[in-house]
């Protein structure tokens, strides 16, 4: 956190949010056939929260997924923004994949891609030398 700190005051950075973003077990239920709205927020305390970025939409009046959609988990370790916001930045990042056709994904496309462009990388040899661009990893 001190190494975070520093470069955030070393690059005239405002305002810093520290969040994790995780898988949970976790699931709410909703009366009737489909699951929790996308969107759907549950603030159990400052620190821990419940997101669902994939769930029934209003708008079609249906669930679009195959398979029960499960929440992320978001904590909040350190931030200068309120966790509404925080958690409606996230969703929003999970609409911006641009390379396919999906509106929602499970995971903010920050996380998607860099374990994406990971699971490419592992099979790299020792004496291989990895490509910089990232449209070679698309």
């Amino acid at each position: 956190m001190n190494g975070f700190g520093a470069s955030i005051k070393e690059s005239r950075i405002n305002a810093a949010d520290y969040v994790t973003v995780q898988r949970t077990d976790m699931r709410l239920l909703r009366h009737g056939i489909y699951p929790p709205y996308r969107g759907t927020h549950v603030e159990f305390d400052e620190k821990n929260h419940l997101l669902y970025t994939r769930g029934a939409v209003g708008y079609y009046e249906t669930y679009p997924g195959l398979y029960i959609p499960q929440p992320l988990e978001i904590r909040i370790v350190e931030s200068d923004e309120s966790p509404g916001i925080i958690c409606k930045e996230i969703l929003g990042l999970t609409k911006m994949n641009w390379n396919n056709t999906q509106f929602d994904g499970k995971y903010p496309i920050t996380i998607e891609c860099a374990r994406r462009v990971g699971d490419i990388m592992k099979y790299l040899g020792e004496d291989e030398q990895p490509q910089i661009r990232y449209s070679f990893y698309m």
